[in-house]
């Protein structure tokens, strides 16, 4: 494991700005986040990121379910 990466089976963080992303991967002195559901990936410090409480990690685990038609 890479040091600035976050710990193991952290599916989601939060920056610094509110924006909730899903870790995709990570550098040295950056962890890449794509947002729930798809969208452009982005660059942040580890140190900038936080767990999502609650009600934020229920609005990505929303935003990342398939819409499934029958």
């Amino acid at each position: 494991m890479v040091h600035d990466e976050p710990a193991h089976g952290t599916r989601y963080k939060v920056d610094a700005s509110g924006r909730i992303g899903e870790v995709v991967g990570s550098r040295p002195g950056s962890v890449c986040l794509r947002p729930p559901g798809g969208g452009r990936e982005w660059a942040v410090p580890p140190d900038a990121l936080r767990d999502p409480n609650p009600s934020e990690l229920e609005r990505a685990l929303i935003l990342s379910t398939p819409v499934v038609t029958r």
